[in-house]
């Protein structure tokens, strides 16, 4: 069983747990590589945004470098034309101003229907610009090695408020260069150029949300959504005072990946579970076929010194009254009952071999008829009467005389009397007690068989009625049995709706009590 057990941990147990440990592992990685994977994706939704207002500004820094260079923009008249209907078609623009790169005179347009009140004149333009001329003259540098950069600048208006103005330089068709100013309505470009933006990009799966630095004020998201909630946010490029965010609607990323992961590991628990299970199940399911093999084995050498023990006393006593060396008539007769009981007990012993093939095979057959415990008791302990006095026990006998009778099948009743009685004299120690008694409790009918003998320990008390069992420690080892008779007495009770109560001490006796039902005819057993 130890090799057994060995195998089954080196084949079954093992490998599941190495897998079990490589599963976990890999699960693990598997969903930070997920993790990843899902917020690289995040990045690339907030990229295409942040890129997307990006391009808007660029298309209108070209719209407005074709305005500065239109051959017919020469008088105020037309330029103030041109610009207006620009300021019209984009209204997120407040006002738009014009000046040249030494910052010197510079000319502004407001978009008329703008509600923000913005009013400036030259010398407040020049205030605001001059402090970042080393960015003018960046911009300068890098327009001349035709590249156009766009730089966000914070221009503080005549009522104290602080706009966002993009700044950058225009090239004239002359070679002169203008810079020009973008000033911005912040709410208006959010929600009317890139709400749309937004909400294609947000989906049915995701929310996207603008939020101003600092405050967690949302100024715009495509559904309800709290700020803290927004797992991956990335600075508007456009406006560095904002951020935009993206989250998921309803579980977050990390809580999907990791509701993910403890399903996996419940699988893989509950794998790991069942195999075991399963080892443990083959592991007792052997163990149990080689402890049958064993009593089987047992059962065989003492079955056979069961056989041999009257069959050599039957024809040693046989052999003696032959050759007719017994003179005396007592002498005689004792040798008759000797072989008159040892027959008997053979046949006994034959009986329950029989029978208990016949009840292991499903073809034992009872033969119910009304019956008294009574008299069943009497002829039993008849059989046992020479056997008794050879060995020294004088059995009390209390049978109720007001006893009814039962509907049971008298052979099996006497037989399961008998072992009994039989394991009552092979296993008393000095103490040569034997009862047996009757009776009626309620409205059942019972035999009870009580000896002073070796006793049954509690943890084998189930076990004694099990195929092939022995007690495993004690005189039982001393004393020669099949294994059957216990086995043979819980069958017999089964088949008549009975049952076994067992009292038992060790080292002071065991009281079997068999009890029956008192059934009538009509509701006899099958």
């Amino acid at each position: 069983m130890k090799r057994l057990a060995l195998i089954l941990i080196l084949v079954v147990l093992l490998p599941a747990l190495f897998y079990s440990g490589y599963e976990l592992s890999s699960l693990s990685t598997n969903e930070q590589l997920m993790t990843s994977i899902y917020r690289q994706q995040l990045d690339v939704i907030l990229f295409s945004i942040n890129q997307y207002a990006w391009d808007v500004v660029n298309n209108w820094a070209s719209n407005i470098n074709i305005l500065v260079n239109e051959e017919d923009a020469k008088s105020k008249k037309s330029e103030n034309a041109g610009f207006s209907d620009f300021l019209r078609r984009n209204r997120a623009i407040e006002a738009l101003i014009i000046s040249d790169t030494g910052i010197q005179h510079a000319q502004y347009y407001v978009s008329h229907d703008t509600s923000s009140g913005v009013r400036l004149d030259e010398s407040v333009i020049v205030d605001n610009l001059k402090p970042d001329s080393d960015k003018v003259h960046r911009l300068i540098q890098l327009q001349r090695e035709q590249y156009r950069k766009i730089e966000p600048v914070k221009f503080r208006m005549q009522n104290g408020q602080e706009k966002l103005a993009l700044l950058f330089v225009t090239s004239w068709l002359q070679g002169d260069e203008k810079l020009a100013a973008i000033v911005l309505d912040e709410q208006t470009f959010i929600s009317q150029v890139l709400a749309n933006k937004l909400r294609e990009a947000a989906g049915n799966e995701s929310v996207l949300a603008v939020v101003r630095n600092g405050t967690d004020t949302t100024i715009f998201t495509t559904s309800p959504v709290d700020p803290a909630k927004l797992r991956q946010t990335k600075d508007l490029w456009v406006f560095p005072d904002y951020s935009i965010g993206i989250g998921l609607k309803g579980e977050t990323v990390e809580e999907l990946v990791q509701s993910r992961f403890y399903r996996n590991l419940s699988l893989i628990v509950v794998l790991d579970i069942v195999l075991i299970l399963g080892a443990w199940m083959i592991y007792r399911n052997m163990k149990r076929e080689v402890e049958l093999v064993k009593m089987k084995s047992d059962f065989v050498s003492n079955v056979s010194h069961e056989l041999r023990t009257p069959l050599s006393l039957i024809r040693m006593f046989a052999e003696t009254l032959q050759m007719g060396r017994i003179k005396k008539d007592e002498k005689r007769q004792e040798y008759y009952d000797t072989i008159l009981s040892e027959s008997e007990r053979l046949t006994r012993l034959v009986n329950n071999v029989l029978n208990f093939s016949k009840m292991q095979a499903g073809k034992k057959e009872y033969l119910f008829e009304e019956v008294n415990l009574n008299d069943i008791v009497s002829s039993v302990l008849g059989t046992f009467r020479f056997h008794l006095q050879s060995e020294g026990f004088a059995p009390q006998i209390d049978l109720d005389k007001n006893l009814p009778t039962i509907y049971a099948d008298r052979e099996a009743l006497a037989q399961a009397v008998m072992n009994l009685t039989d394991n009552a004299i092979k296993y008393s120690n000095k103490q040569k007690y034997l009862r047996v008694a009757t009776g009626i409790e309620g409205n059942k009918v019972f035999v009870s068989v009580e000896d002073h003998g070796i006793g049954i320990p509690p943890g084998e008390r189930q076990k004694i009625f099990d195929t092939f069992y022995r007690v495993s420690a004690g005189l039982v080892h001393n004393v020669k049995g099949s294994g059957l008779g216990l086995t043979l007495v819980k069958n017999i009770v089964d088949a008549h709706s009975g049952m076994i109560v067992l009292e038992s001490e060790p080292g002071k006796g065991s009281t079997f009590r068999l009890e029956f039902p008192q059934m009538k005819k009509t509701e006899l057993p099958p």
